[in-house]
């Protein structure tokens, strides 16, 4: 990678680690959906693997809920993580081009649900049917472009999960789903010598982002970022879909 974009791709983890910290979430998406508009796709999944899982074990860790959580969401987290692998292993290590059109309408939908302020209400009698398919589902996304935010945040924000431990459990769910997608990449040579260089780099810049972020929470209307958020990644969906239509 020439300088300049790694300038710019550390500058968008810190960009990318500063909303985390302040609304619990975002930091592949955000990382993915800027670094894709100047990198390909692969390339872009590749550098957002050290950083997620360090920021991810941070959320996970934090809470007190832990294994409460691995027990309730081992049904979602196991086909996610198998059909995630199997995903690099058969298309998302080639990058392919529509892949691009799937991410651009991931964040589309993703950003749209969170404009609109539409959340789920799952009934806990569906919450066991419900998972091992959005784990699959969610699987094939995160293995294709690296984000698996739909269907798997709206799943998760339905759920009846008290507010404090919907971000540990974020973490915990995200934190398997990034450990898996690095071992993958890994096994598979798209994580290879120099990107991961540059992926531990961007561990620095993400985790004081998060920093950052959790500092400035209580001077900042966190609502109005969230939607400032949305209204971003709506923009670069929208963008990302007509470049590769038109």
């Amino acid at each position: 990678m020439p300088t300049d974009q790694i300038v710019i791709g550390l500058a968008i983890f810190l960009l990318a680690g500063t909303v985390k910290g302040l609304v619990g979430l975002g930091l592949p998406a955000i990382s993915i959906a800027l670094m894709s508009l100047f990198l390909p796709l692969s390339e872009a999944i590749a550098l957002i693997a050290l950083p997620t899982i360090v920021t991810n074990v941070w959320q996970a860790a934090v809470g007190g809920h832990f294994w409460h959580i691995v027990r309730r969401q081992w049904p979602l987290m196991l086909p996610l993580t198998i059909v995630l692998y199997l995903t690099v292993w058969l298309v998302g290590q080639k990058g392919p081009n529509w892949a691009f059109i799937v991410l651009g309408t991931v964040l589309i939908i993703y950003s749209a649900l969170g404009l609109l302020r539409i959340r789920l209400t799952i009934h806990a009698d569906l919450e066991k049917p419900l998972a091992p398919v959005i784990g699959v589902v969610s699987g094939f996304v995160a293995g294709l472009v690296g984000v698996p935010v739909v269907p798997l945040m709206p799943y998760l924000q339905g759920l009846d999960i008290k507010p404090l431990e919907l971000v540990q459990t974020l973490g915990v769910v995200l934190c398997a789903t990034s450990l898996t997608l690095t071992a993958s990449l890994l096994s598979f040579g798209v994580l290879d010598g120099p990107r991961a260089i540059v992926s531990g780099a961007a561990v620095l810049p993400a985790i004081g982002g998060m920093w950052l972020g959790q500092r400035i929470r209580s001077r900042l209307s966190v609502d109005q970022f969230r939607l400032a958020v949305f209204w971003a990644l709506l923009a670069t969906g929208l963008y990302t879909v007509a470049t590769r239509l038109l």
